[in-house]
């Protein structure tokens, strides 16, 4: 039971290190991206350095400010998302379920019937190559791996349902930076970033719009471009550049972005891209959707298609708009794909009773059968 009074002592503890007064930071950024932002060598000094940090590159000026028009009536617009119930030693059992929820929406098309549906796939966690594999990890990997497929499934599903020539666009929730490998073991990354990048490349050559978005994004790829300014690209002075801390990229991007406009579209460099081909290359761009600033990560082949890139951001402002603040089809995805307890107790008692129409008796830790029943 949690002590509510303690809690509050607590927090009451910690509440200098939770609010922190970012004034000064907030007036040195916007000092910083001023300078650099009207520095036209600024781009060749950035690819001319050696920053300790993750850098993007850009054509074009930093603060451009791309308008996007906020009304699109006719389209259709996909998104998956994923759940799962982790294997769980107590139980008894190593399996565990992964539930895939889908959805497809058409706008202005009174003739196409919307979809929604939800997928749960048992996995008995016994496959053989997999056995050094943390479980949670593997439960990840496995997750996005049926996100991909499904949001493909569905992507030609809708090709061949929809001929006519209405945008069509796919979106993911989250990034399509598989970060979750960057710093996994080469095993985890050999199992399934190959499978990842397949199925990338399936949705480049059926040429579904696909895109990842992320509401209320923490990245710093943008204020990595403000250290380097401050430390005047000298990495032996990164030290300097802590002051910065507490700036996001969406922080930067309020300088210059109002409502209904995107920035220029820049080139991500994690690591983990050099394993991507050429036309799959991370790409991203910040979007100003009314409520929020979220980010928009998009593939090359789309990065180089600005009315592709302008379809994309209309279609996730239509979706924010109607949806106050997010987009409803990622909202609606999750629902179909969200597993919530009473979801997981019935998934054991299925397996148990299973169990016992085999004959099968399924050995639950003392931890489990304590917690049915505590005795006074």
């Amino acid at each position: 039971m949690l002590n509510r009074a303690k809690l509050m002592q607590a927090l009451e503890g910690v509440t200098n290190q939770l609010f922190i007064d970012t004034t000064q930071a907030h007036t040195l950024a916007r000092e910083l991206w001023h300078k650099i932002s009207t520095d036209a060598t600024f781009i060749y000094k950035v690819k001319a350095s050696h920053a300790p940090w993750p850098l993007p590159t850009w054509q074009g000026n930093l603060s451009d400010a791309i308008a996007v028009a906020p009304s699109i009536s006719n389209y259709h617009v996909l998104s998956v998302d994923g759940s799962q119930i982790y294997p769980d030693r107590h139980q008894g059992l190593g399996c565990f379920l992964i539930n895939i929820g889908s959805v497809m929406l058409h706008y202005g098309c009174p003739n196409k019937a919307v979809q929604f549906d939800s997928v749960p796939q048992v996995f008995t966690g016994h496959e053989k190559e997999l056995y050094e594999i943390m479980p949670h990890d593997l439960v990840n990997c496995r997750r996005q791996e049926m996100e991909l497929d499904a949001g493909f499934a569905l992507s030609v599903q809708l090709n061949k349902l929809c001929t006519d020539e209405v945008p069509r666009v796919l979106l993911f929730d989250g990034s399509l930076i598989f970060w979750h490998l960057e710093a996994k073991d080469d095993t985890l990354r050999t199992l399934f970033l190959h499978k990842y990048l397949a199925t990338l490349h399936g949705l480049y050559e059926e040429q579904m719009p696909t895109a990842g978005y992320v509401s209320l994004p923490r990245s710093r790829e943008l204020v990595n471009l403000l250290r380097l300014a401050l430390c005047n690209f000298d990495a032996a002075h990164a030290d300097k550049t802590d002051v910065l801390d507490g700036i996001v990229d969406a922080t930067v991007a309020s300088f210059f972005l109002r409502p209904f406009e995107r920035t220029i579209v820049f080139q991500n460099h994690a690591h983990i891209n050099q394993y991507y081909p050429e036309p799959l290359k991370p790409y991203f761009f910040y979007l100003h959707v009314g409520n929020e600033i979220g980010r928009v990560e998009v593939p090359a082949w789309i990065a180089h298609d600005q009315q592709l890139v302008n379809v994309i951001a209309q279609v996730i402002i239509d979706q924010c708009t109607k949806g106050r603040g997010y987009p409803v089809v990622l909202a609606e995805a999750h629902e179909q794909a969200v597993v919530k307890g009473p979801d997981r107790d019935f998934f054991y008692h299925l397996l148990h009773k299973i169990g016992i129409d085999n004959k099968q008796r399924i050995a639950l830790s003392q931890k489990v059968i304590k917690k049915r029943g505590i005795g006074i």
